[in-house]
């Protein structure tokens, strides 16, 4: 009788176990991949600070990646990209930089427009515009 209740325990333990675990998987094959090279300098860090407020509001929902440019998973991030120069910040989801909103090209790559001190990295989007795809992904 022992034995057929610890048989039983078990397989329900791995039928629990099992279900866990592909539904864990579903739920992560489901989310949108955000992936953002970023140069944690202080000029960025105010950006920087902005993008993690708005990807919080997507939690469950997207899988963010951050690799610091100057620290070896940065580096590897920008290999594995096959990136190459002076990159103060490039997000990537599901494997995309560039979109159409509205119309008009947007590469999500530099500061957002405004944003930075110096004109010559910046961007020509806006969070607005990273908020948008993301509700666009996410349908």
């Amino acid at each position: 009788m022992k034995k057929h209740f610890l048989l039983y325990v078990s397989i329900v333990a791995s039928i629990i176990m099992f279900g866990m675990f592909t539904g864990q998987r579903a739920a992560a094959a489901n989310q949108v991949q955000l992936d953002i090279l970023y140069m944690n300098h202080g000029p960025m860090r105010p950006t920087i600070g902005k993008i993690k407020k708005l990807v919080a509001n997507y939690k469950g929902s997207i899988q963010v990646s951050w690799y610091d440019f100057d620290r070896p998973e940065g580096k590897a991030f920008m290999k594995k990209q096959k990136l190459t120069g002076h990159i103060p910040l490039l997000l990537i989801l599901d494997g995309q930089s560039n979109f159409t909103i509205e119309g008009r090209q947007v590469l999500l790559q530099g500061f957002p427009t405004g944003a930075s001190p110096f004109k010559q990295v910046e961007g020509n989007w806006s969070l607005d515009d990273l908020q948008a795809i993301l509700e666009q992904k996410i349908r």
